[in-house]
């Protein structure tokens, strides 16, 4: 039968759904746990819940994606998906705290505290769809079973999928294999899945920088000949998968690797440059130290550090001494256009020119007349403190100027300290209760 399927798709043109077709008559490994060595216990304790609640229910559940990935590298993850043969609906009855998101394809949302949850979805079937066409399995989503479901993974590592009930790792794709020889390879043709979604690349490079990772041949040739769609693809997508990468911790190779791939001259055409990545590589490693103990990094921060170069060359065009009200003008008529491009929120960028616009003062001359009124009002203005976190980055990745940054600290530090204390002194004619004072 299978045969006459795949006759009938050559003679009607469908020769694209002849990967798929072959992929379904593949009979997935089954490891058990002395096998692949996956240890069970970084396995938080609400999803293991969630995953025997599904199963009393009378349904398959299993951890697949990322987070099987990083176990079987010994790493922690931050976050777990469980796919299971239930329906939303289904799922959702299972579970006081359960929501459901989606339009396309539903998906379950089921807390396992306060304000964390796991991600719950449906085994998905593929209905394959023509090349060129961005997700293009994205518009098809309906029910399958995990053989289907796993053709829509990315990559064969993120394609393993976890049984807590006997702790046995099921593999279709050879992923368990990849890991081990440390390859990050496509799920079928590369340069298909390429075409049918272009920021699959970008998260080639991520996950190559990640993990330590190599591409594979086929799929270095393969992004080698598609960089020029990543000029197509989703702006907003685009601009969260470059959040993810300035938050990934490593940032820098993922950059690296984006311009080795030839994506970076398609999709951040300023940043491409020999000159403009030697500048923007230290950078990103403070930014990847900085992500490595887990510290916060808003939005407007990430992207000024990628772009602080194009921003500082601005600035210091037609004079070594830029006054805070012309910086911002010029960053304004000269960069609103790349931000609109890239879709960085307005607040963002207006956030991103008032820093940027201060930093020149922290290297200025101290010993002008009206510096002490200056620095009163400098140290008072509620962007100061972005500007020093961002003048910090810039003298880590840099190695000068560490001296202005050790003063400014400390002028900051005494402002904070002082405008404390006075929160702390009762106002006039007012106990320490809060309650009124007479004379008699």
């Amino acid at each position: 039968m299978d045969a006459l399927i795949v006759k009938i798709a050559e003679q009607s043109g469908l020769k694209h759904m002849l990967s798929f077709l072959k992929l379904r008559k593949k009979t997935p490994l089954i490891l058990s746990a002395e096998k692949h060595g996956m240890n069970k216990g970084y396995v938080e304790k609400g999803v293991l819940d969630i995953m025997n609640r599904l199963r009393r229910g009378g349904f398959e559940a299993y951890l697949v994606g990322g987070c099987v990935r990083d176990i079987l590298l010994g790493k922690k993850p931050k976050d777990f998906d469980v796919v299971t043969d239930a329906r939303p609906n289904q799922i959702k009855r299972l579970y006081r705290r359960c929501y459901l998101i989606g339009r396309r394809f539903r998906l379950a949302h089921v807390y396992i505290s306060r304000d964390r949850f796991v991600e719950v979805s449906t085994f998905r079937a593929v209905i394959d769809t023509e090349p060129g066409q961005e997700n293009g399995f994205a518009e098809n989503n309906i029910f399958g079973t995990m053989d289907q479901d796993v053709l829509r993974r990315d990559f064969t590592v993120n394609s393993l999928y976890f049984n807590s009930a006997d702790s046995s790792l099921v593999d279709y794709t050879g992923g368990l294999r990849d890991i081990r020889k440390k390859i990050l390879r496509s799920i079928g043709d590369p340069e298909r899945r390429y075409r049918e979604d272009p920021v699959r690349m970008i998260r080639a490079a991520r996950f190559s920088a990640q993990l330590s990772f190599s591409l594979s041949r086929q799929d270095l040739k393969a992004a080698l000949a598609c960089a020029p769609l990543i000029a197509e693809a989703n702006s907003s997508r685009l601009l969260e998968e470059l959040y993810k990468i300035l938050r990934c911790s490593a940032s820098a190779r993922t950059f690296v690797n984006l311009n080795h791939f030839h994506l970076l001259k398609h999709w951040l055409p300023e940043l491409a440059s020999d000159k403009q990545l030697n500048r923007l590589v230290p950078r990103l490693e403070v930014l990847d130290r900085l992500r490595a103990r887990e510290v916060e990094i808003p939005n407007f921060m990430l992207i000024t550090a990628a772009f602080y170069d194009l921003f500082r060359d601005a600035i210091y065009e037609n004079t070594d001494a830029p006054v805070f009200q012309d910086a911002f003008v010029l960053l304004g008529q000269r960069f609103t256009p790349l931000m609109v491009r890239l879709r960085v929120p307005r607040k963002d960028w207006d956030r991103i020119r008032n820093m940027v616009s201060r930093v020149p003062a922290f290297t200025g001359s101290r010993s002008s007349k009206r510096w002490k009124s200056f620095e009163k009002r400098f140290l008072r203005n509620s962007h100061f403190e972005d500007a020093l976190n961002l003048f910090e980055i810039i003298v880590e990745a840099t190695g000068e100027n560490s001296r202005d940054l050790q003063y400014w600290k400390q002028r900051f530090s005494e402002v904070k300290r002082s405008h404390h204390a006075r929160e702390r002194v009762p106002a006039a004619g007012v106990d320490a209760d809060g309650t009124g004072t007479t004379d008699d």
